[in-house]
């Protein structure tokens, strides 16, 4: 199972995010993300490591892809995100419930994204 999920977004800002999909930080595979990321754009992407990183203040990460490899020296987390973002976040992962169990967050952390209220 892949540490990460890559979704196109509708958001001039972030046309990708990067989520976690367990414990592991998905910046780990950088590489496999790298090569399904190479010629499809350039520009900025958000990683979202919610199940790595819990609801903290590096939740969200950004990072530069000149279309081939990360700028390592790029990335920063964003202690703030946009609405738009975090709502699609929280959907995502509300969706895929089944992911929180191989993660990091304690149970009511979980409980709260299953009901939406995170």
């Amino acid at each position: 199972m892949k540490n990460y999920e890559i979704q196109k977004l509708n958001y001039d800002d972030y046309p990708f995010v990067i989520y976690s999909t367990s414990y592991v930080n998905p910046i780990e595979d950088i590489d496999h993300i790298e090569e399904e990321l190479k010629l499809l754009f350039k520009g900025k992407v958000i990683f979202d490591l919610l199940l790595s990183n819990g609801a903290s203040s590096n939740r969200f990460v950004e990072a530069e892809f000149d279309g081939d490899k990360f700028n390592y020296n790029s990335f920063k987390a964003l202690p703030e995100i946009d609405n738009c973002i975090a709502k699609l976040s929280s959907d995502f992962y509300r969706r895929h419930s089944d992911l929180l169990e191989n993660s990091i967050l304690p149970n009511a952390h979980q409980f709260l994204i299953k009901k939406g209220r995170m």
